[in-house]
């Protein structure tokens, strides 16, 4: 993850504490509760470039050996997979 676990922590209560102050705005539950809730979100959105690049590598350990060969570039080839599932899947990272 990108940010540190306080950071995502400090930017959930800042949109709990922004929502709050929005007119029209009401919570049902407490703020402690919403706090962990869009700190939760945060932390999976967050993640989902970290699981991205994860499933890439394993994808890329089949041309291990053209890779150390020297007849693809594994930067290359990371970065082409990554585009490609990115747009397959409709992410936004």
């Amino acid at each position: 993850m990108k940010l540190s676990p306080a950071k995502v922590e400090q930017l959930s209560a800042a949109i709990v504490d922004f929502l709050a102050e929005v007119d029209g705005v009401m919570f049902r539950g407490d703020d402690s509760q919403l706090r962990l809730a869009v700190q939760q979100i945060m932390s999976d959105e967050l993640m989902v470039e970290e699981q991205l690049d994860a499933e890439i590598h394993k994808m890329l350990q089949a041309y291990k050996y053209e890779i150390t060969m020297g007849r693809m570039s594994y930067d290359e080839l990371f970065k082409k997979t990554k585009q490609r599932l990115v747009k397959e899947r409709r992410l936004v990272l």
